[in-house]
């Protein structure tokens, strides 16, 4: 009986605009296709390449298409140069690569050892986590400069209606056809007789529209009266400061029209999160399937009570745990999940394998590129010497320079995309390993810092925590944490620990 064929489709993509006329593309579309041949895997479609869009997000033109693809024709591989190409969020990572599983199709790295096997999975987990560390450390870097500009009273991004540029990068300057609206639209809405429906049909009349040449719709109006640019503030990041630029109204007239909120510069801002109950929406009913939420009741003396309970009280596991009892369980559950010293050591061997073997080519990648820079910079100066000898005119002289600057230019980029960042792997790990080698000391020390809390919680748990009245579980965990429990997960689709069950006296 013939072999049957195994088949797949290749995914390329640059992360700038400026990398689009770089062999980068080519390079990896030939060695996806090279891999291809050497695996006998049959490519059932032309490449989907990605000209400049970054890889932070899924939502990608040629990437949707490549998922689409899989969605109708279910090829065996979906095979990428590197896996940072595939996704640089890990979150991102993990669904689309549970999506690419209901059609049979399996992930390959051109450059990296992965596969079905658990170690392969495993390298597969860390090489993505490192993708979002980089594309995290990359972001930072950016918003660390636009922060210092927001600081300065400095508009950074797209020129809000009533607003526009005199010149690129320059600071917001009032736009008199717009701005003329805007004023109007905060006056008319202060008389509070006007809905936000209303208020568009009339501005409509007036003549605005939107610079594209739009009607005014209600969510637009909604938005642009609770935006305090208008009055000279810049609200980003948690902080709030004065814009270096002139506003379209003042203060006074911003506040009128914010119903129930008062003109404080410095009101606190609505935390998503309720810091007295960090498990609340975290915890999902095992039976309902809907979150926990907790609340405080007020007792016969005027104390207060605080309980964590169900949203469906018609459930039948339905509960109201106090919430010393309830968090001092999940406490102790976390104590249960923390990874032990075997598997710490295995965990940090493993990564600190894979750092090493990926430092070695992308260090030899960036001397190779520092090669072909410094021999460009070489024909850079021979162009100035035939100029200066006169065998170049000066417009072929101009033309050769900008020729041989751009490909400097284009290589620089590539160097600095390749550049890693150097450090010291074992204490890097260390650190880490401070936090998740006793995960119930983090969990209650981080306390104090309830943000920090919430994104500890979600590192641990990527989905949701169930609890069925009596214990914990979740389908799954991340991965530092799972292999911890990997010979000790029983068959059932609700992982919990053996001989774990929280004690409740409601």
């Amino acid at each position: 009986m013939p072999k049957e064929t195994k088949t797949g489709i290749i995914y390329a993509r640059v992360s700038s605009w400026e990398q689009v006329s770089n062999t980068s593309l080519e390079k990896q579309v030939r060695e996806c296709a090279s891999f291809a041949e050497r695996n006998g895997i049959k490519i059932i479609a032309d490449p989907f390449i990605e000209e400049g869009e970054s890889a932070k997000s899924a939502n990608r033109t040629q990437f949707q298409k490549a998922l689409s693809f899989c969605s109708k024709n279910k090829p065996a591989y979906f095979i990428v140069y590197k896996i940072d190409r595939f996704a640089r969020n890990q979150d991102d990572h993990v669904v689309t690569r549970t999506y690419l599983k209901k059609f049979g199709t399996e992930l390959r790295s051109v450059t990296e050892p992965i596969d079905e096997s658990t170690v392969g999975r495993l390298q597969e987990g860390i090489l993505s986590v490192f993708a979002e560390f980089d594309n995290n450390v990359r972001a930072e870097r950016s918003k660390g400069g636009m922060v210092e500009k927001v600081r300065r009273g400095i508009w950074c991004w797209q020129a809000p209606l009533g607003y526009t540029r005199l010149t690129k990068g320059g600071n917001l300057v009032i736009d008199d056809e717009f701005a003329l609206y805007i004023r109007l639209a905060f006056e008319e809405y202060a008389k509070g007789v006007y809905s936000f429906e209303s208020l568009a049909k009339f501005l409509e009349k007036r003549g605005l529209r939107t610079r594209k040449g739009t009607k005014m719709y209600p969510q637009f109006i909604e938005k642009m009266l609770h935006n305090p640019i208008y009055y000279g503030v810049i609200d980003m990041w948690g902080e709030k400061h004065k814009g270096a630029f002139e506003p379209i109204i003042n203060e006074e007239l911003f506040w009128r029209c914010q119903p129930g909120r008062k003109g404080n510069f410095h009101s606190k801002p609505h935390l998503s999160t309720n810091p007295n109950y960090p498990l609340r929406k975290l915890i999902i009913c095992k039976l309902c399937d809907q979150p926990l939420t907790a609340s405080p009741s007020t007792g016969r003396k005027k104390v207060k009570y605080h309980y964590y309970h169900h949203q469906k009280q018609g459930c039948k596991a339905a509960l109201s745990i106090p919430k010393e009892t309830f968090e001092q369980n999940f406490i102790e559950f976390l104590q249960k999940i923390s990874p032990k010293k075997e598997y710490e050591e295995l965990f940090k061997a493993i990564v600190i394998d894979v750092w090493k073997s990926n430092y070695i080519k992308l260090d030899e990648e960036h001397q190779r590129i520092e090669r072909e820079i410094e021999s460009l910079k070489i024909d850079r100066q021979k162009i100035f010497d035939f100029h200066q000898d006169g065998k170049y005119t000066d417009d072929e002289f101009r033309e050769q320079k900008a020729r041989v600057n751009e490909k400097i230019h284009q290589k620089e980029l590539l160097r600095d995309e390749k550049r890693i960042e150097e450090f010291d792997m074992d204490e890097a790990l260390e650190y880490c390993f401070s936090f998740v080698r006793n995960s119930a000391k983090t969990w209650v020390v981080l306390g104090e810092q309830p943000a920090m809390r919430s994104r500890f919680q979600n590192q641990i748990f990527p989905e949701k925590v169930y609890f069925d009245g009596k214990k914990f579980g979740t389908d799954k965990m991340s991965l530092v944490y799972g292999l911890n429990r990997k010979k000790r997960v029983r068959k059932t689709n609700l992982v919990t620990l053996r001989g774990f069950e929280p004690r409740f006296n409601p």
